[in-house]
């Protein structure tokens, strides 16, 4: 194998722009390094200028194939004083609508949440009065759907013995006559 690699390292071309042949030689020096670990033999010359010409390849072409660009700087045109003046007034304007605009909610918050539980005795009772009668409608309304319910499924049955009775009838007539 040594004689192959040496053979393939003569007539290969060493410039940093071939970059299949510095994968090949990392690859094959990483193979060779693998298959090194398993036995307990020396480095051999060969792997040794693969090693040499692979670093020394691959830091060359990492360097040579990263450029860089220097875009033009696109100044931006300036703007009127008073125009930079009535932007910054606006939005500082904008700012103090926005926090009073918050300020104001947290407010009605604060209110609401202070009437609901400082109210007095006659107002919970009023409450609980009016929770009762939604209770109430609401079991008469259920008890209606549960009559209709039980009414339809009523009908249904009967509908199905009436069909069962006929089948039950026609299953008669023809063991009589056959």
């Amino acid at each position: 194998m040594d004689e192959t690699l040496e053979l393939w390292l003569s007539h290969s071309s060493h410039s940093s722009s071939n970059f299949f042949s510095i994968r090949f030689l990392f690859f094959l020096f990483c193979f060779s390094s693998l298959m090194a670990s398993f036995s307990s033999h020396q480095p051999t010359i060969a792997e040794i200028r693969i090693y040499a010409l692979a670093t020394s390849t691959i830091s060359i072409t990492e360097t040579s194939m990263v450029r860089k660009r220097r875009r033009p700087v696109v100044s931006k045109p300036k703007r009127p004083l008073w125009l930079t003046l009535l932007r910054i007034l606006f939005k500082n304007l904008l700012l103090l609508l926005v926090i009073w605009g918050l300020s104001q909610t947290i407010r009605k918050l604060t209110l609401k949440s202070a009437d609901s539980s400082g109210g007095s005795v006659l107002d919970f009772k009023q409450q609980i009065a009016e929770v009762e009668s939604f209770l109430e409608i609401t079991k008469n309304t259920m008890e209606i759907r549960k009559e209709f319910v039980n009414r339809k499924i009523e009908r249904e049955v009967n509908h199905r013995l009436e069909i069962l009775n006929e089948v039950r009838m026609i299953v008669r007539n023809i063991v009589e006559k056959g």
